[in-house]
């Protein structure tokens, strides 16, 4: 199992609603959290702290939910950091979740492909 993915959250998931809807739902996944990484680099930039800790705790979710570990696990340190008031802290966190998404999504698919 790599950082990028936790299969064995894809393994259930594919157990409880087939593989069929996982490639739906990552399609889905593509284009919602790709918009939510966006937005929250022009949040960081604009100091919306409060907004960016909402966008990071969906963002961990939904990731968390398929599989992609890496994104689910940055999210969630980001909103913890966001919590405690540790804002400046996500700063170095939050210009690399486009590639650690590009990359999660990359496994699921892969792991799905190969089902």
């Amino acid at each position: 199992m790599s950082n990028l993915l936790c299969e064995d959250t894809l393994k259930e998931l594919a157990e409880q609603v087939g593989i069929e809807l996982i490639e739906t739902l990552l399609v889905d996944l593509t284009d919602d959290a790709g918009n939510r990484v966006a937005r929250m680099q022009d949040l960081l930039a604009n100091g919306d702290m409060d907004e960016l800790r909402k966008e990071a705790h969906t963002l961990k979710s939904s990731t968390g939910t398929l599989g992609l570990k890496e994104v689910s696990e940055q999210s969630a340190i980001i909103e913890r950091k966001l919590v405690t008031g540790e804002g400046p802290d996500v700063a170095p966190i939050v210009p690399e979740l486009p590639k650690m998404l590009q990359d999660g999504l990359a496994a699921a698919n892969n792991w799905v492909a190969a089902q």
